[in-house]
């Protein structure tokens, strides 16, 4: 039955199901990669929290999306004993075109 078919169909199929299922997985990633929107924002504050005897300091980001209100969110991103930057420090925040609250920060280099 499966004799007539060209050996290159069924790597054909895989490699479209497998190219499927990543745009599925990463999606997001994908998005966030070609469509976010880029701003300038500041640090305004600093969280700190204590995990297992480390304490830990979360930026607090302030920047204004395009097409949409202010925002005011903790980053993901945190460093250990003391804030890496001084609370006014300007930063570049790529945002999700549709979701402004999903973000990635980029920081200014480290002079020491």
């Amino acid at each position: 039955m499966f004799e007539n078919i060209p050996p290159a169909i069924p790597y054909t199929i895989i490699a479209l199901a497998v190219l499927a299922l990543g745009y599925y997985m990463f999606r997001e990633d994908l998005t966030m990669r070609f469509k976010g929107k880029t701003v300038e924002g500041k640090i305004v504050n600093w969280m700190a929290t204590t995990e297992k005897g480390v304490k830990y300091f979360y930026p607090v980001i302030e920047y204004h999306p395009e097409g949409g209100e202010l925002q005011r969110l903790r980053a993901d991103d945190r460093c250990e004993d003391e804030p890496m930057y001084a609370v006014g420090t300007q930063v570049t925040v790529r945002h999700h075109p549709k979701d402004f609250r999903k973000i990635e920060v980029q920081y200014p280099e480290q002079t020491s």
